[in-house]
């Protein structure tokens, strides 16, 4: 698929359908993912892949426990229309998905900004190469809102100390109503400025 193709039609997708993902996919998808740059090379990450039924749904409790507290705790994911209808039952029915992807950073001396632009862009990577290959994602780090879930999923997966829990990822096959493309985005002149803010033509 054209580089462009992919990032104008790569969306969340919410809904999966429970047909497993190969292998093959899966390692092409965590090839490209590692293939993003890094400060200095570093590769400061790790991912795990997990497929295991029992190993997705206690991430699934872990995961909508956070979800919870974030709600009633922090004011995140007040309950509107759009999040009633599909991040709150995205995040109920997050560990019957297929597959889950948890990529960790290094902790090490960066600050977390630092850590971020590390991570992130191995992570937009998968996005972008899951949908070359038609499978659907989402990005969303709910599981790591509150330190205590982060530690949760840490646990359950025999994480070391020093990596620290970026994003937990579903992957999978697009479920009923799910779609590539149409995603709603700004327009350019709301978003970008040529010289200086504000000035809107290049």
């Amino acid at each position: 698929m054209d580089v462009f193709e992919a990032m104008h039609t790569q969306r969340a997708i919410r809904r999966y359908t429970s047909d497993p993902v190969s292998n093959e996919e899966i390692v092409k998808i965590m090839k490209a993912t590692t293939h993003a740059p890094s400060g200095g090379n570093s590769q400061p990450w790790h991912f795990i892949v997990v497929r295991d039924p029992e190993q997705r749904r206690k991430l699934g409790d872990i995961y909508w426990g956070a979800t919870k507290y974030a709600r009633e705790n922090l004011g995140l994911h007040k309950e509107t229309p759009t999040y009633l209808r599909s991040g709150y039952d995205f995040a109920q029915h997050i560990g019957e998905f297929p597959v889950h992807i948890l990529p960790f950073v290094e902790t090490g001396t960066m600050d977390s900004f630092g850590r971020g632009s590390n991570i992130y862009m191995a992570i937009q990577n998968l996005l972008l190469a899951a949908r070359a290959l038609g499978l659907g994602t989402c990005y969303t780090g709910n599981i790591r809102t509150v330190s205590e879930y982060e530690e949760a999923a840490k646990k359950l997966l025999d994480v070391p100390d020093g990596w620290h829990l970026a994003a937990l990822i579903p992957l999978g096959h697009l479920g009923p109503g799910e779609h590539f493309g149409g995603a709603r985005r700004k327009p350019l002149e709301e978003v970008i400025s040529y010289e200086r803010w504000g000035q809107h033509t290049p």
